[in-house]
């Protein structure tokens, strides 16, 4: 009987203990208005690098959409020696521009912890 109550009691409290909550994305993320959406997942090089490379994706994107074409190319060279890697990237970027300039500014940033995923919405200046 004893036994019964003990394991029933374990039952009752693990349901009731908090559950994983998942982050909610911004409405933004998949309705950007006017603006773009760039995003990056964790960089090598830190958090400061992820949200550089996810602001770097968002303006690419408006700017194509306003008459500014922009291609880059990277190339990633890895070496392990050792149990060691050696990491080396170098990225080059061409921009051709119809005389357009696009402004914009940085509306909102929003850092998935739980993936560590960041997203920039980037909106237009006139």
């Amino acid at each position: 009987m004893y036994k019964i109550l003990a394991v029933s009691l374990i039952l009752l409290i693990t349901a009731c203990g908090p559950k994983a909550i998942k982050p909610n994305k911004p409405a933004w993320i998949n309705n950007p208005e006017q603006g773009t959406v760039g995003f990056s997942s964790t960089h090598i090089r830190g958090r400061y690098y992820q949200e550089e490379l996810a602001i770097l994706r968002a303006r690419e994107r408006l700017a194509a959409r306003y008459g500014v074409e922009i291609s880059s190319v990277q190339t990633t060279r890895e070496r392990v020696v050792n149990e060691k890697a050696y990491i080396t990237s170098k990225r080059q970027i061409n921009q051709s521009i119809k005389k357009q300039t696009v402004k914009a500014h940085i509306r909102e940033i929003w850092h998935d912890t739980s993936r560590d995923e960041i997203w920039v919405w980037v909106y237009p200046i006139n």
